[in-house]
């Protein structure tokens, strides 16, 4: 096997999945170059030799030019193109396609047990059972947050909040699906209460374009919290890039505290620990 033989077989094994036939067959259509071998993988032939009845082959700069012999054949290897997760699942391939449903839990002032509502919705829309408030609702990210609802609000400076909102499970970026728009659109105030690091700052920016009426659910004073930025950034990168955004998204404090600490901050600890039996 010849050098640029070998380093076509390493490519094919990495990337096979990632240059579909499809493309391979288009690429052909043009006169373009190919790696034969990862063609060959691809393609449905159950004779390695199969494919010459079909094409004939020259090796060019960058791999084979194959010039197409029988034209209703190489039409028959297109892959039909799936429309839907479901469909696409059949070629291994649903993670190409977002889901056709979404479930929020929502708790509020009329659950007495601690027992979420669920909101379920779709490209009809959204539907639940159970008493919204109505027109104002908290997202909280972390599922602690979100049980302990009254205790992390009244921590925060806004006790009023918990009889007089919905508070809604953010399940960090799964909020951000789509499909929610149409019931978190039935608010005219969303707060979020995020945490203070860069994939909370970014699910923020995300609402915050999709829905206006969102805004920002910071502690009435962040000085009290200061010494909660324990979280470490992944390197220097990731936290200049979380600074950054906080300041585009005018979150100044949240901004100077990373700054000054070097550090993020995660919403659970602002709860107290739950005393053991």
């Amino acid at each position: 096997m010849e050098e640029s033989e070998i380093i076509d077989f390493f490519v094919c094994g990495i990337g096979l999945d990632e240059m579909k036939l499809n493309r391979y067959l288009t690429k052909i259509e043009k006169g373009e170059a190919i790696n034969l071998n990862c063609f060959l993988q691809g393609a449905p032939f159950s004779d390695k030799e199969e494919w010459r009845k079909i094409y004939s082959a020259i090796r060019v700069r960058g791999g084979y030019q194959l010039t197409i012999l029988n034209e209703e054949r190489h039409n028959a290897l297109y892959e039909p193109d799936p429309i839907d997760r479901v469909s696409a699942s059949h070629l291994g391939r649903s993670h190409d396609f977002p889901s056709n449903f979404t479930h929020i839990l929502v708790l509020n002032h009329f659950n007495k047990h601690q027992v979420p509502l669920v909101v379920v919705s779709s490209v009809n829309g959204y539907k639940t059972e159970g008493k919204l408030v109505g027109k104002r609702a908290v997202l909280i990210e972390n599922i602690e947050n979100f049980y302990r609802y009254q205790e992390f609000l009244s921590l925060i400076g806004h006790p009023s909040l918990a009889d007089s909102c919905d508070i809604i499970f953010g399940s960090g970026n799964q909020i951000c699906h789509h499909l929610n728009r149409s019931f978190l659109s039935t608010y005219n105030e969303l707060y979020c209460a995020q945490d203070v690091e860069l994939g909370g700052l970014t699910i923020y920016k995300t609402l915050k374009n999709a829905l206006p009426q969102c805004s920002w659910l910071a502690p009435v004073d962040w000085e009290a919290f200061r010494n909660k930025f324990k979280l470490k950034p992944k390197n220097s990168i990731h936290l200049a890039k979380a600074i950054k955004l906080a300041r585009e998204l005018e979150l100044n404090t949240e901004a100077d505290l990373m700054n000054q600490t070097r550090a993020f901050f995660e919403q659970e600890a602002l709860l107290p620990e739950l005393l053991q039996d």
